[in-house]
């Protein structure tokens, strides 16, 4: 295999799309499931911007810069605020009448934020392996699933149209295949390619402690049941 298909096979068999809440939530998913994950999601989505902002940093290839700062513009809305991502989960969560007053960053969810932080200082070829595979491309398979369990939910109950997830799915198409093109254009060294695998293999496991979180959640409401 080459380096793009090792990358995508590390995310497509790795434990993360199998994690006992996500696969739990295939099966059934309630209201509070959704507004927790999307709640959690929210903070992702604020620190995401600024990963590929550090990751362009460290780099003086200009075409690469150009590459990161599209994906960043795209998940920016291109300039109208009312069309960035945090901006559509906001007005998604609103519409779901969830409480931004007691909005709690959980700490599995910062574990897994400054995790990405300090995968993404380790340098550009850890970074773009965080982020090509290990998100965007990552992001892609997750959705799907809580998107398809949004779908379901919504049978049952009134609920928005789903147009965060949607958006998402567009964009992740788009950004992880330019990302996988970038990883091919820079990464021509074994050490390059290596760190590209690595930095991906690290933000793989990062992201289990997100998962964590919620099935701690999940425990906690058994116990006191």
């Amino acid at each position: 295999m080459n380096l793009i298909e090792t990358l995508k096979k590390d995310v497509e068999t790795h434990p993360v799309l199998t994690s006992k809440w996500l696969l739990e939530r295939n099966i059934s998913m309630s209201f509070n499931d959704l507004i927790l994950w999307l709640s959690q999601e929210y903070f992702v989505s604020i620190g995401f911007v600024d990963w590929f902002l550090q990751v362009a940093a460290k780099t003086r290839d200009q075409n690469a810069k150009i590459v990161l700062v599209e994906n960043i513009w795209g998940e920016l809305g291109e300039g109208k605020i009312s069309d960035t991502h945090v901006s559509i989960l906001t007005e998604f969560l609103t519409k779901l009448n969830f409480d931004f007053s007691n909005h709690i960053l959980l700490p599995e969810t910062k574990t897994y934020l400054d995790k990405m932080e300090s995968i993404i200082g380790k340098g550009f070829f850890y970074g773009l392996g965080a982020l090509g595979p290990a998100n965007e491309y990552l992001l892609k398979l997750e959705y799907s699933q809580i998107a398809n369990a949004y779908r379901k939910l919504k049978t049952e109950m009134d609920l928005p149209e789903g147009k965060f997830f949607q958006v998402n799915l567009d964009a992740d198409e788009g950004h992880s295949q330019r990302m996988f093109e970038l990883i091919e254009e820079t990464a021509t060294t074994e050490e390059s390619k290596n760190q590209v695998l690595e930095g991906n293999l690290l933000a793989l496991v990062a992201r289990e402690d997100f998962y964590t979180g919620l099935s701690r959640l999940d425990r906690e409401r058994l116990t006191k049941v």
